[in-house]
């Protein structure tokens, strides 16, 4: 089976990517995906809650670099199933075929490892519908990292699009995060907590209210939803889904790498404080222009001499204090008809 692509749109007024499609780019989702598995607690691409023996169809919506869908197949139930020009592996009835889209294409890794899978990639924006010929199609749907991309209406779209590809009783699996920083000494709401308070998050002075200002204020501005670990499953029910399985996880960066979860995530310390760093330049940067940057004082930021200094100091504090930040699985079922 070999690529194909489905003409696409740009991105439309629910759906934005908002970080340029460079070889750096590419190489921070793929690590970022590790770290994310490492948080969960996962040794394969789903968590143990999704019976793989039950899926045949599978499309991995905003793919990115498909590092999901390459994961999926090394799962060996899977691999032993996969489904490559035609012919799949084994004498199972039931082969595996692996489709992914996004919006943006340059991020989907060399034809050749396309080919070699056997995955249909092909353009598409999920705020959009689906070609006909996929409609009740798909076993499961995956989704992960659209905070910075869908707006509120976006995601209504987006959910209801996903739903209609799915067969009946289908699976569509999430993986997202709140763009709200929290530390040590100003932890995270409770998992009860209706929201985040992010009137608090972002006047508190230092490092983390300059970050709040950068990251929680760039996702306010754009019209995305920062409290999505906490609406999601609401947004769900809304939709059509019943919510099998779900878990909130708090993902440390800087120094908290080396004390959260005993220490296992030491190794992505360094590539934490690279991650928020770089999303910090840019993000700072789009709001300076718009005469939207401010300090937690609420005083306007202007200059570029001042935005360095102010991603030099989250930077710095991430680096020596630490930041934690709200994740959230969910795995929600397609209610009936």
């Amino acid at each position: 089976m070999s690529s194909t692509t489905i003409p696409g749109s740009a991105a439309s007024e629910g759906s934005l990517y908002v970080i340029p499609a460079t070889d750096p780019e590419k190489k921070r989702l793929v690590t970022q995906y590790a770290l994310k598995k490492r948080i969960y607690g996962w040794t394969s691409a789903v968590p143990r809650s999704v019976n793989v023996s039950s899926l045949s169809n599978v499309l991995d919506v905003a793919a990115g670099t498909c590092v999901w869908t390459i994961d999926f197949t090394n799962i060996p139930e899977v691999r032993a199933r996969l489904k490559v020009n035609d012919h799949h592996n084994t004498t199972h009835t039931n082969p595996v075929r692996l489709y992914a889209c996004d919006i943006e294409t340059k991020f989907f890794p060399d034809k050749n490892l396309i080919d070699q899978l056997g995955i249909t990639t092909f353009q598409h924006d999920v705020t959009k519908p689906f070609p006909a010929d996929m409609l009740g199609k798909f076993d499961i749907v995956q989704i992960s990292f659209l905070l910075l991309c869908l707006t509120e209406q976006g995601w209504t779209n987006a959910l209801a699009n996903c739903r209609q590809v799915l067969k009946p009783d289908g699976i569509l699996m999430l993986n997202e995060a709140d763009p709200v920083l929290y530390s040590t000494d100003f932890p995270p709401p409770p998992e009860d907590a209706p929201s985040h308070d992010l009137t608090a998050s972002l006047s508190i002075q230092g490092w983390l209210g300059n970050a709040n200002r950068i990251y929680a204020a760039f996702s306010v501005e754009n019209g995305f939803i920062p409290d999505l670990t906490f609406r999601l499953p609401g947004m769900l029910a809304a939709a059509g889904f019943s919510i099998i399985d779900t878990h909130r996880a708090a993902a440390p960066s800087g120094k908290l790498c080396r004390t959260i979860a005993g220490g296992d995530l030491a190794e992505f310390e360094e590539f934490s404080v690279e991650n928020l760093e770089f999303i910090f330049e840019h993000f700072a940067a789009v709001l300076m222009a718009k005469g939207k940057l401010q300090t937690p004082d609420g005083k306007k930021v202007t200059t570029q001499e001042a935005l360095d200094a102010m991603v030099a100091e989250v930077k710095e504090g991430i680096r020596s204090e630490g930041a934690l930040s709200l994740g959230r699985y969910i795995v929600a079922r397609k209610d009936g008809e």
